[in-house]
């Protein structure tokens, strides 16, 4: 199973559409359900810091396999969050 979310812009724009990108976004097996839901609230915390006129790249994404696929046995988690700040932007 993966997830992935991603925008650009000003940052209490971005929060909304990832903060709903999060909500229409399909749920995932546990331990993976719970790393996602994490994910989320650590993004919302870090564009609920910026001010209401810095934009910023959000995107982040993640995945779980297993070492015995069909047991579901030996999960194993993949996450990348990146949240930056883009500077010198044009209007």
């Amino acid at each position: 199973m993966s997830w992935s979310v991603a925008a650009i812009g000003k940052a209490p724009a971005v929060r909304k559409v990832i903060a709903d990108q999060f909500a229409k976004g399909g749920k995932c097996v546990e331990p993976e359900e719970s790393i996602r839901l994490s994910a989320a609230s650590v993004i919302d915390g870090a564009l609920a810091a910026q001010t209401d006129d810095t934009v910023v790249n959000v995107a982040a994404s993640g995945s779980m396999s297993f070492k015995d696929w069909n047991a579901k046995e030996g999960p194993s988690n993949n996450l990348t969050i990146t949240v930056s700040t883009m500077y010198n932007f044009c209007e």
